[in-house]
């Protein structure tokens, strides 16, 4: 599925912050490990803890890979 145009950026950014952005926002999503309950996905509805973990695992996999990283 390809990228929604509003969510494509047309600015340089700096790989230096904004790897350091993605590992902040890794860290803070390992602090939810044992959270419960959470809100439901906009598309996919409710999810266990692990199929969010494992949502959230495939979809930087994805990019990473989209990037050849």
């Amino acid at each position: 599925m390809p990228t929604a145009k509003f969510l494509k950026t047309r600015e340089d950014k700096n790989f230096n912050s904004e790897k350091a952005k993605l590992k902040a926002l890794l860290d803070e999503t390992y602090t939810h490990k044992d959270k419960s309950e959470w809100n439901p996905h906009p598309a996919f509805g409710y999810f266990t803890a692990q199929q969010w973990g494992q949502m959230q695992y495939k979809h930087l996999d994805h990019h990473l890979k989209q990037f050849g990283v």
